[in-house]
């Protein structure tokens, strides 16, 4: 799996001069239309929730994963959706809520249907209710003497009870051929208020028969029908509606675009190219826009060069963009990574070798609002989960908490450690009682980590099984219960 925060080219100077996205792009649009580069005019985002999110947590159960036969190694997810601390696998989705209900969604029921990524769980709406959202790549074989075919299958998961409230599946047979599938996932972007996702996705061609290298799946659970967008990588969705880049990237490319795609019909409805940037790629979404990240290589003399860099926040719903120019570096830049609230926050962490910084941006308007790195006298943390305006992250091995909209501290009374219980309808599938069952804390080890991934009843992390554990334990799902 492509992770988040390894997925973005950027400067190594991106905090020491970005501009707050003030700037306007320089690269002109194409003759289709193509968006004016701009920041978004009288922008709305959507109002804050009404609760105050988590502080603190105490941990109420520590569940040992056990081993599914093969490796998952790199291959595990966790997450917290309504009371329902999550743990998804190749294999599928299990559950278990703080009262103790558990159930489980496997990732097909179909034997010969084979998994080879899958998403972290989302949290979004569906009618009006919160639910969890989850995507696999998989690999359909074929009968008789039929070639096996890629497809993308979507569930949304009722987290209270487990029902699969809506479905929907892209055959990738025509996209790609037989005997061609997805093979990684790149960040998936969602809109929280309609549960409609976009994800870009690698291609895996044994035979290299497939004309393409990457792709977007665009899914919607109201018509449970799901679409293909050909050579984009998605960045964002809203209401339909797709931003993404197209373009193979590299040194020395000049074909990276910004597009925007109607996500049902396939059609860019926009284009703005950016020849500048050689690499050029998504970062994140908030709830109205996408951002991205891009590097270019300029040589200045036969021996020399460097770099030019950029940040931009194009508004979905219109195509308009906002890029901030950042200062020239030597470097072709690191990695970066966006998580957002889908309220009115987007946060984004930056590494660049040793040197790592934090910016946060107004989703609202896609500008930048605070930003420091190393020489602030701060420690940057790296940025874990995102919730209702606060930031959870780790800095020096220590969970800490930041104002989204702001970036300053904010205080946190440690919760204290529960005893470990054994509630009567969760024995443990390991020998030795209870022990990582549900309601057992024992196999706590270390300090409490930072979550990665928070609603208002609790949140989750994982961590490495420890000298405690029973053998054949992969992972131990930390569950925790808000209060504070």
């Amino acid at each position: 799996m492509l992770r988040p925060l390894i997925m973005a080219t950027v400067a190594a100077t991106l905090l020491a001069g970005c501009s707050g996205g003030d700037d306007k792009a320089t690269d002109q649009p194409s003759s289709d239309g193509g968006p004016s580069a701009s920041a978004s005019s009288t922008p709305t985002g959507p109002d804050l929730a009404t609760f105050d999110p988590p502080k603190a947590f105490t941990p109420v159960s520590a569940l040992a994963q056990g081993n599914t036969g093969q490796s998952n190694q790199f291959n595990i997810e966790a997450g917290m959706v309504g009371e329902a601390s999550l743990y998804a696998l190749r294999s599928g989705l299990t559950a278990r809520t703080l009262s103790a209900n558990s159930w489980e969604v496997p990732a097909s029921d179909v034997p010969t249907t084979t998994t080879n990524d899958f998403t972290a769980p989302m949290a979004v709406q569906l009618n009006g209710k919160e639910v969890v959202a989850t995507a696999y790549t998989q690999i359909v074989q074929g009968s008789g003497t039929q070639k096996a075919h890629g497809q993308v299958s979507f569930q949304w998961i009722d987290p209270s009870t487990g029902d699969v409230l809506a479905t929907a599946v892209a055959d990738l047979s025509t996209l790609l051929g037989p005997g061609n599938s997805g093979k990684d996932f790149y960040q998936p972007a969602y809109d929280a208020a309609t549960g409609q996702i976009a994800i870009g996705l690698t291609v895996s061609s044994p035979d290299r028969s497939a004309k393409i290298r990457q792709f977007t799946v665009f899914a919607d659970p109201v018509t449970k029908k799901a679409s293909t967008i050909p050579s984009v990588r998605a960045a964002g969705v809203l209401n339909g509606t797709v931003v993404g880049v197209k373009g193979e990237g590299g040194e020395g490319a000049k074909d990276n675009a910004i597009v925007q795609v109607d996500a049902v019909t396939g059609t860019v409805k926009k284009t703005v190219p950016v020849p500048t940037m050689n690499y050029l790629s998504p970062a994140g979404s908030g709830g109205k826009h996408a951002y991205f990240s891009g590097t270019g290589y300029v040589q200045d003399t036969k021996y020399d060069h460097h770099y030019v860099n950029s940040f931009y926040a194009v508004d979905i719903a219109t195509g308009e963009i906002a890029e901030a120019k950042l200062p020239n570096s030597k470097d072709q830049g690191g990695g970066a990574g966006c998580l957002s609230d889908h309220v009115a926050a987007v946060v984004c962490n930056v590494s660049i070798g040793d040197q790592k910084g934090i910016a946060g941006f107004d989703d609202s308007t896609g500008k930048l609002a605070w930003k420091y790195d190393a020489s602030a006298n701060r420690i940057v943390p790296a940025i874990t989960a995102i919730y209702n305006g606060l930031v959870y992250g780790t800095a020096d091995e220590q969970a800490v908490l930041l104002d989204a909209k702001t970036g300053t501290d904010v205080p946190s009374s440690a919760a204290t450690p529960t005893e470990g219980s054994t509630p009567s309808d969760a024995q443990s599938s390991f020998s030795g009682g209870n022990i990582g069952g549900w309601g057992d804390t024992s196999l706590l080890n270390g300090e409490p980590k930072s979550p990665v991934m928070v609603s208002k009843y609790g949140s989750v992390y994982l961590q490495d099984p420890g000298s405690k554990a029973p053998t054949n334990t992969e992972k131990i799902l930390v569950v925790q219960k808000a209060v504070g």
